[in-house]
């Protein structure tokens, strides 16, 4: 049983008086913030967790709309000879990963999937996404971007050597991570993730979690409240917690009802979005366009994505229990060992 102090002022008495509040029952995660300091076990969690990059460069080949190629040769070798322009794109997206396991010199990081999900082949087509329904003429083709460069690294850890994608789950957006690591003298040597793993399934409405990770490359703790526990099939809960770009892969903890720790309880995955579509001038031309002239050069149609801040969706620890068990033995065979992730 947790008890509370409420600390009370008894107005002409000139005195003060403590009263104890029994707080009743607790359920299995706290609904409320913590009644006792957790600096120091979050500080112990934090060195588990990490800011990634991958950077790509994509070489894009454009095929003008009047005599571009159908779908069905984007496998052809000849294709490319045929484009009217190329260009170099380079692409480049931050996340957060967690430390899970270490091993004679080998590391094992969680992440998001779709954080280091670079395709080797994007083709965009000039009728847009949608494929045709049958009978219907074959899209054509606008453009074809082949992956040339790729480059991982964890942000901030000297002496590793870049990650690999040991294994991906493109529908639960999961990915393991690998990297060969050798300690250096004077080094610290990476930090495993020390909380113990939860159990999701019981967490209440309203409970109250930490949120960590890397929103904009800083290193961050938030906190949020779990609404629609057990709303999908998966386990898949939401957290109102602050979202920016690189929080994906980030790692949710609960804290135990009856006061004893945290818990491992999921992954942040991504936070909600929706598509918006806007008319842009060609790139370039804020700069010699003069801003108290209305602009009449070509205006084109961009389509990008609106974060819906304080929904954050995530990925629970029995999924990831799940996406391990799967590929225990291909990581292996790696040379990489993964810890059993129970509760």
């Amino acid at each position: 049983m947790v008890l509370v102090f409420f600390l009370l002022g008894l107005g002409a008495l000139g005195c003060t008086r403590y009263v104890e509040a029994d707080r009743g029952p607790q359920a299995y995660y706290q609904t409320g913030f913590p009644i006792h300091d957790t600096s120091e076990e979050l500080e112990e969690i934090q060195e588990a967790v990490h800011r990634i990059r991958v950077a790509s460069v994509y070489q894009t080949y454009f095929f003008a709309e009047e005599d571009a190629p159908t779908e069905s040769r984007s496998g052809s070798p000849t294709l490319l000879a045929q484009a009217v322009d190329t260009t170099r794109v380079d692409r480049s997206r931050a996340a957060t990963a967690v430390l899970i396991a270490q091993e004679e010199g080998r590391l094992v990081l969680l992440t998001a999937g779709h954080a280091v999900h670079f395709p080797d082949t994007i083709v965009e087509y000039h009728q847009g996404r949608a494929a045709p329904l049958p009978g219907q003429p074959q899209r054509t083709i606008r453009s074809i971007s082949i992956l040339s460069q790729r480059t991982n690294w964890i942000v901030g850890l000297p002496g590793l050597d870049p990650f690999q994608v040991l294994a991906r789950d493109d529908e639960n957006d999961l990915a393991f991570l690998g990297v060969e690591y050798e300690a250096r003298e004077g080094e610290p040597r990476p930090r495993v993730l020390p909380a113990a793993v939860g159990r999701p399934n019981r967490l209440s409405l309203g409970s109250f979690v930490y949120v960590l990770g890397f929103p904009a490359g800083y290193p961050m703790v938030t906190r949020g409240i779990v609404s629609d526990p057990r709303g999908e099939e998966s386990g898949s809960f939401v957290v109102d917690g602050l979202w920016n770009e690189g929080m994906s892969g980030g790692l949710i903890l609960a804290v135990r009802g009856d006061g004893s720790g945290m818990e491992w309880v999921g992954m942040a995955r991504a936070a909600a979005a929706r598509s918006e579509h806007r008319l842009v001038p060609e790139e370039g031309a804020h700069r010699t366009q003069d801003p108290w002239r209305p602009y009449e050069g070509p205006i084109f149609l961009e389509e990008s994505r609106s974060i819906q801040y304080g929904i954050t969706l995530s990925v629970p620890v029995e999924t990831i229990r799940s996406f391990a068990n799967r590929h225990r033995g291909e990581l292996r065979e790696q040379g990489y060992e993964l810890p059993r992730i129970d509760p």
